[in-house]
């Protein structure tokens, strides 16, 4: 049990009570406000894509992208990365930051090879060197927003990647 601070108390009351309307709403906008007011109240705020949820669509040879959220604004956006076996994410710079997660499987990346927990952020400016997953890779990645697929094809083939 708390005890009561009478002058917080008193300032609080005082100044809620400026709040309220020196005269009634009419009912009808009494209503459209309440309705208002509860279906904000029942709306979920929490965004969930369960598992099976959403779509996968393929983005180059051999890597598809399920994308879990974007935001124009911001110029970001979160996504799975189901990377085939033997399949390669073309080099690419950022004008972001980018987050990725290894999930599953691994990928290797200027020589070294990143497993399942393991944390890449990447810096803005970087300019990637290929990602290759040899065995095949699950990647959670937050970055900008995902090129054209036809974009990233040329640089591909501009690479001789394939």
């Amino acid at each position: 049990m708390t005890s009561r601070q009478p002058h917080i108390d008193d300032t609080l009351l005082a100044a809620l009570a400026g709040l309220v309307p020196e005269q009634v709403p009419a009912p009808e906008a009494s209503a459209s406000l309440r309705a208002s007011i509860l279906a904000q109240a029942r709306r979920m705020r929490t965004q969930v894509i369960r598992a099976d949820e959403g779509e996968w669509v393929p983005f180059v040879p051999g890597i598809r992208i399920k994308t879990l959220r974007r935001n124009e604004a911001e110029g970001t956006q979160t996504s799975l990365w189901r990377i085939e076996p033997g399949a390669c994410v073309p080099p690419h710079p950022h004008t972001h930051e980018e987050e990725c997660m290894v999930m599953e499987g691994s990928v290797v990346h200027d020589d070294v090879e990143y497993f399942p927990g393991d944390f890449l952020l990447a810096p803005v400016g970087e300019r990637h060197k290929p990602f290759f997953a040899p065995k095949g890779a699950l990647l959670l990645i937050r970055s900008e927003l995902i090129p054209d697929p036809e974009k990233l094809r040329r640089l591909a083939e501009a690479n001789k990647i394939s």
